[in-house]
């Protein structure tokens, strides 16, 4: 028997259960009876035990793999779950069913963490006639363009005190951040400054952003990046805990109604992608149903 944590609640290997309770076996893993509960009639009870196959299929391929959540996304859902029934994450860790809590996390994780591996590696395309119908099923009346822009900027939260005469943080700041204008207009390269310089995380991207909703900004952005033309360089601005020099490098209107049924039709094709990859998971597996005891 292999080492497996099965999903808490779905799967059940109870010590408890009388040995008629064995509905399936497969590989070397059995399902209860207990995962039938409140599924009537019959259909609804096969439909049960081939969900939980294709899981136990998926947990296992999954650990084959290796695939673990990370710490961070663990904690991150425990945090969830505490909001949800209005417990701090220290009172969710005192319950009793904390362990089973932990053991759905983990493998509901992983699970996700399957599906993003195995999707990632085949590429989707919406047809322009997919996209049409989608369309014409789901229509909007409502404007749905926005200005979306990706900026390249230096950011500066401190710097150390030296003996110049600026005594100031946001003084000194502001110097460094004009030199550095300078240079930029004299031909130095703003990525090669950004990563040298920027105390932001997109310091390593040269100081770029990906797209962003221009109107979902902190408006001490906005005002700055609704007057700047393309490539061109603002002054330093204080904005949140410290100070930017910025320029716009892309800026595009986006349908977002189009945007979302494009996002809406590509999880489709994923979920029908990943149930025939399933499904082949359970041509190369032993799987053997009871019906006579559902």
């Amino acid at each position: 028997m292999k080492k497996f944590l099965l999903l808490a609640l779905i799967v059940s290997l109870s010590s408890n259960a009388a040995p008629n309770s064995i509905i399936a076996i497969v590989n070397d893993f059995i399902i209860t009876q207990d995962v039938l509960s409140g599924q009537d009639p019959k259909n609804n009870k096969l439909d049960a035990v081939n969900q939980q196959i294709d899981i136990l299929l998926q947990i296992d391929k999954a650990e084959q793999l290796g695939i673990k959540p990370k710490p961070v996304a663990i904690n991150n859902m425990l945090k969830r779950v505490a909001n949800q029934n209005s417990l701090t994450l220290e009172q969710l860790q005192k319950r009793p069913e904390f362990d089973d809590i932990m053991t759905n996390i983990q493998q509901k994780l992983s699970l996700n963490g399957l599906k993003e591996l195995v999707t990632s590696k085949v590429k989707l395309v919406v047809t322009p006639a997919e996209l049409d119908q989608a369309l014409a099923d789901n229509p909007s009346d409502m404007q749905t363009l926005e200005t979306q822009i990706r900026i390249a900027q230096i950011a500066i939260s401190s710097v150390e005190q030296t003996d110049s005469l600026l005594q100031s943080q946001d003084d000194l700041i502001k110097a460094l951040l004009l030199d550095l204008s300078s240079q930029i207009q004299q031909g130095k390269s703003f990525a090669a400054l950004a990563k040298l310089h920027s105390q932001d995380e997109s310091y390593k991207n040269g100081g770029e952003s990906d797209w962003l909703v221009q109107d979902r900004l902190p408006q001490d952005f906005i005002q700055v990046v609704q007057d700047l033309e393309l490539q061109e360089l603002s002054d330093p601005f204080k904005a949140g805990g410290g100070w930017r020099l910025i320029k716009v490098i892309d800026k595009r209107q986006v349908d977002t109604h189009l945007q979302s049924i494009k996002a809406a039709l590509i999880r489709q094709k994923k979920n029908q992608y990943f149930r025939n990859w399933t499904q082949k998971l359970r041509e190369d597996a032993y799987i053997e149903i009871f019906d006579h005891k559902l």
